[in-house]
């Protein structure tokens, strides 16, 4: 169950984390950057630092459908484990009452 809850936040993080980087990003290239820090040009993101950027969010949003369907598959077979536990409680009363 741990583990399911986990890739879960795992890839929620992995779907969050670029995009609030991104954005911090670009908003930090639109700071202007005069004096000994920079001429005033703004500096966009290159392909090479976008690159696991978009890289960690394509992860993230692939995994987060896999890790949900893992944890219905987690809860259904917990409930019928406890129906199949039922079942049995069941059928050991009655075998006792049957002659």
């Amino acid at each position: 169950m741990i583990r399911i809850v986990v890739h879960i936040v795992t890839s929620v993080l992995c779907i969050i984390v670029p995009v609030v980087g991104l954005v911090y990003g670009i908003w930090d290239s639109h700071q202007p950057k005069t004096g000994p820090v920079g001429d005033g040009n703004p500096n966009y993101p290159t392909i090479p630092q976008l690159i696991p950027i978009i890289s960690c969010f394509l992860l993230g949003a692939g995994n987060l459908p896999i890790a949900i369907m893992r944890y219905k598959q987690y809860i259904k077979n917990q409930k019928d484990e406890e129906n199949l536990k039922q079942v049995r409680c069941t059928r050991i009363i009655f075998s006792f009452y049957l002659p």
